[in-house]
């Protein structure tokens, strides 16, 4: 647990050290705790749904990380709190959903996922690379400013 506590307080330096300027930089500190803030709330609800009833630690920690991982490249971008919040929060489902489901299945076809890469990372991974497909999408120099 005091990993995931390290991670929270240092996730959001990570994910604004690629920002451009600044504002990009604080945009992106705030945007990633939102989302792990998000994620984290979201995964206490959902662990104790599908741990019918009982609170699993290993989700929280697993899934609060995702959050920071969902958000990380569109983190400078996202202008609005509220899309950090959506893409944490998604993140704290889908992480959770599959530690507890899609892990089983991976060892029975001995697949040995170590320490829940798959759903930490990976999962996540694909989350924010459709969040940048839509931030890409509606992008324009109204909202997220750039070369005039």
């Amino acid at each position: 647990m005091i990993g995931t506590l390290f991670l929270w307080l240092y996730w959001p330096s990570f994910n604004s050290a690629t920002a451009v300027n600044d504002e990009a930089k604080t945009r992106a500190i705030v945007n990633t705790y939102l989302s792990l803030a998000a994620s984290c709330i979201t995964t206490f609800m959902i662990s104790v749904i599908v741990g019918r009833g009982k609170l699993n630690m290993v989700h929280v920690q697993n899934a609060t990380l995702a959050g920071g991982v969902a958000v990380g490249a569109v983190a400078d971008v996202i202008t609005r709190p509220v899309g950090s919040v959506i893409i944490g929060s998604l993140a704290g489902i889908v992480s959770t959903i599959s530690f507890q489901y899609l892990t089983p299945l991976l060892k029975k076809i001995n697949i040995h996922d170590t320490c829940g890469v798959h759903n930490l990372h990976g999962i996540p991974g694909l989350i924010s690379g459709v969040s940048s497909g839509i931030v890409a999408a509606v992008a324009n120099r109204d909202i997220f400013g750039g070369n005039k």
